[in-house]
């Protein structure tokens, strides 16, 4: 009896040996995998490049890093400039107008909620830097905005900020087309006179604003963004 005890329990420790060596393999394939797909969407969007906001969501080898912060330098003529204002439903109620973030740096970033990659990986990057802020995340806040307005209904995007785990210190905005299309146009996600934005292939970086509302680095889509270096960002905008 006792034997056959061991040799099942050798088994046993056997088999959870396995598991454990193929858990760390996947992790390491999650891993790579994390930045095949953000190298993917870097070389699509470098390809698509023509307009302001295409080239602005190049590589972060590109860029230099902007003063006293982590995230890419913006151009000239954007550094420093007033952050273009958002004022739409938030899915979590109510109408969000970013003139209420006055005194706060905050995020802005484009996503929407059936994106397969890269979407729900700045969700949990950005959550992940918003818990490395700690109490202090009270006094940061981070925008979404949506580029589906067909399928980013509140519902969508409230399940989104529940799976992704996103205090309430994010804000995700949706809305029809014609109230979106003016915020896209003054963030670069569309050229002048187009109408259309496709999801799929639209700038996904993450724009910084200081607590004065000012534009002050971006970080582009393709990049890995480290949230210890996005929470560092945000207490330097404080």
């Amino acid at each position: 009896m006792r034997r056959r005890l061991a040799n099942r329990r050798g088994a046993s420790l056997r088999r959870i040996a396995t598991r454990s060596r193929a858990s760390r393999r996947v992790g390491a394939a999650a891993l790579s995998l994390r930045g095949a797909i953000r190298a993917l969407v870097a070389l699509s969007l470098i390809l698509a490049a023509g307009t302001t906001g295409l080239v602005l969501a190049g590589t972060r080898g590109e860029t230099t890093a902007a003063p006293g912060l982590r995230a890419g330098a913006l151009p000239q003529r954007l550094d420093g400039a007033p952050a273009p204002r958002i004022r739409l439903p938030d899915a979590r109620g109510r109408t969000f107008d970013s003139r209420t973030l006055a005194g706060r740096p905050h995020l802005v970033t484009f996503l929407y909620t059936s994106c397969p990659d890269v979407c729900p990986l700045i969700g949990e990057e950005i959550a992940e830097a918003l818990r490395r802020l700690g109490p202090r995340r009270e006094r940061v806040a981070a925008v979404a905005v949506s580029v589906d307005p067909r399928g980013d209904t509140p519902a969508a995007a409230r399940r989104w900020l529940e799976l992704h785990r996103l205090p309430a210190q994010m804000h995700y905005l949706v809305g029809s087309r014609e109230q979106l299309l003016p915020v896209w146009r003054d963030w670069y996600q569309l050229p002048a006179g187009q109408r259309r934005l496709d999801p799929e292939t639209h700038a996904a970086g993450v724009w910084l604003v200081d607590a004065r509302g000012h534009l002050r680095g971006r970080w582009p889509a393709g990049a890995p963004l480290d949230p210890a270096a996005l929470a560092h960002d945000l207490r330097a905008l404080s």
